[in-house]
Parts: C-alpha cells; sequence; structure tokens
C-alpha cells in the first residue's frame, strides 16, 4: 500500500484534474475534493461558500461567514495520527488568497501548505508571487524555465490512465488538436494545410478565435470549451496529437502526457522535448522538420510508450516529492 509522510487535502478542480489526479483520489492518505463546494450540500449553504469569497461582499467585510464555512471546508477524516498538508492548485485562488490559510495555521498546528502551479504565473496578472511566498512552505511550478526564473520548485503536472468510452458518434481521425486560439492559431492553420496536404483526416477545434481572423473549413470554431471528457473520447479516436505550446512555456502538458499513457504519435513545437526524459523518438515528432511525406511515414505506424515511463507520470510520485521536500524544510 502507497504511504505518504502526510495526510493529503489536496483542494481539487473538475475537468482535467478529474482525470489527472484519478490514481491517489481514493487512496487512505488523500482528501481530494473536486471544488470548494464539496463539504456543502444545500443550496444555501453553498451560497454561504459564494459570499464568503465573492469579490463584492469582501469589499464590505472579510470572508464574512468565515466562522460557518472555514471549518466545513475541505472535509477530512484521517485515523493514523499523520500530520496535514494542504495541496491547493493556482486556480483555487479565491480559497487560498483569504484568511483560510491562517485559519490552517492556527487549527492544526504543525500543517504544511503547498501551492502547485500548473500555468503560467504571467498568464494571472492578478497573481501575487510575494503573497504565495508568505502563505505558503512550498510553491511548485510545472514549468521548469519560470520555476528557475522565480526560485521555485519544479515539477512535472501528473497524468493518471483512465477508462475511456469508443464514442461511436465521434469518427476517427488522422489528428487531432484542441486549444484556445491565443497567439498560436496561425501555427495551428498552417499544421491542418499540411495535413489535409497530405490526405489526412484531421480533428482540430479551436477555442476562442480572434473575431477577424481568417477561418478555415474542416475546422470547428468553438464558441465554449468541450468537457475533458469530450476531448479524451476525440484524442482516443486519433492516432496523433498536436502540441502547440503558448508563448514563454517550456513545461510539459497533458498532450504530451496522453500521447505517453494512450500510445499516440505527438507533434509538438516544443523542441526542449529532445532533452527530456520523456522524449520516444518513435512517438514524437517536432513541427520543424514535419513535411506531408514524412507526416504520412509514420502516421499509420504504432507506437508503444514503455510501461515505467506511463507510470512516471502518476501523481503518486507529486506527493512523494512534496514529502521528500517538505523533510527538508
Amino acid at each position: 500500500m502507497e504511504e505518504f509522510d502526510y495526510n493529503y487535502v489536496i483542494a481539487g478542480r473538475p475537468g482535467y484534474y478529474q482525470a489527472g489526479y484519478k490514481d491517489i483520489m481514493d487512496l487512505p492518505q488523500v482528501s481530494w475534493h473536486s471544488s470548494h463546494y464539496s463539504g456543502f450540500k444545500t443550496f444555501w449553504e453553498k451560497q454561504a461558500v459564494l459570499w464568503n469569497f465573492a469579490k463584492i461582499p469582501n469589499r464590505i467585510i472579510k470572508v464574512p461567514f468565515a466562522r460557518y464555512v472555514f471549518p466545513r471546508l475541505y472535509p477530512h477524516n484521517f485515523s493514523n495520527g499523520k500530520p496535514l498538508c494542504f495541496l491547493f492548485f493556482g486556480n483555487t485562488h479565491k480559497v487560498y488568497r483569504s484568511s483560510y490559510t491562517d485559519y490552517l495555521r492556527k487549527t492544526y498546528p504543525g500543517v504544511r501548505l503547498v501551492l502547485f502551479l500548473q500555468d503560467l504565473i504571467s498568464r494571472h496578472y492578478s497573481f501575487d508571487l510575494d503573497e504565495a511566498r508568505s502563505k505558503f512552505d512550498l510553491i511548485i511550478s510545472y514549468d521548469r524555465g519560470e520555476a528557475q526564473r522565480e526560485g521555485l520548485l519544479f515539477h512535472p503536472t501528473p497524468m493518471s490512465k483512465v477508462e475511456i468510452n469508443d464514442n461511436p458518434e465521434i469518427p476517427s481521425s488522422d489528428v487531432y488538436f484542441c486549444g484556445h486560439a491565443k497567439s498560436r492559431y496561425h501555427q495551428v492553420h498552417e499544421v491542418f494545410q499540411l495535413c489535409t496536404k497530405a490526405g489526412l483526416k484531421c480533428d482540430f477545434n479551436i477555442l476562442g478565435m480572434p473575431v477577424h481572423a481568417g477561418r478555415l473549413n474542416g475546422i470547428r470554431y468553438l464558441s465554449k470549451p468541450i468537457s475533458y471528457t469530450e476531448n479524451l473520447e476525440r484524442m482516443y479516436k486519433s492516432r496523433c496529437i498536436l502540441e502547440i505550446m503558448q508563448d514563454g512555456a517550456d513545461g510539459h502538458t497533458p498532450r504530451l502526457w496522453e500521447s505517453i499513457i494512450y500510445d499516440k504519435h505527438l507533434i509538438t513545437n516544443n523542441s526542449a522535448i529532445k532533452d527530456s526524459p520523456f522524449f520516444h523518438s518513435d512517438g514524437n515528432h517536432l513541427l520543424s522538420s514535419l513535411t506531408p511525406e514524412g507526416i504520412k511515414a509514420w502516421i499509420a505506424r504504432p507506437v508503444r510508450y514503455p510501461e515505467e515511463l506511463k507510470d512516471s507520470l502518476s501523481p503518486r510520485h507529486l506527493l512523494h516529492f512534496i514529502d521528500q521536500q517538505l523533510s527538508r524544510r
């Protein structure tokens, strides 16, 4: 049985997180919560949580329902006597930027607080790194470059293997992409044109396309995100995943993890992958060297990633990493 130095209370999220962290959700030393509403059942209880962290009431009274909300937030019941560690993600900032972290320090002597950033700090203008440093014992970034620049710890985002339905309503494809347009849609368009020129079937989905930007026939331009379940179902029906990194990022994304876990080819513009322990020459293909002839040569060839590589992505390793780092503090 997996054992950790701490009992972990994890302030999780829905979507990718439900898949990425599946390996640890049912472990006896983990209390996983998909949202900060998980300890509240009725409509009015959830309203109290909503208003406790909402901007408008907090301009008048800070966390107005703290006495009711804080003791019920992220409920847990561990009986082994080990110390507590609360793990927060960057998108739970409404909770951890409040006085809830002060409440945890006072309520649980010896508690450790950890923040894992799974997106670039530069993408969140309201994020205050100095404030975060004052609240947390450890701050971890998924992006190696950002971790080095800001003096943070580095650890890749985790991935677990979940069962995926073979959805008959989703047609098979050769290359799959799903992501926000951001500044990368030009590259996505170029890959689409290259692949279609090679006679390949593409399942490309772009969210948040600029209003005046040109559009290509055959690409789905989305007005709202698809569910992560649908994303996995579409990926599962394709031979290859396209990964276009956002500007300034060199951390590995769930697209790389999905290609490894589910034995898919990966086209990526992340040249740093060649120096990564996750690089697999049969399955990873750099965008800079992509040609219609080249992609036709390998797209139909099955790829198999080593089982030990797949296991290395498990979130179990993240908790062991946190254990080790906290033991040094």
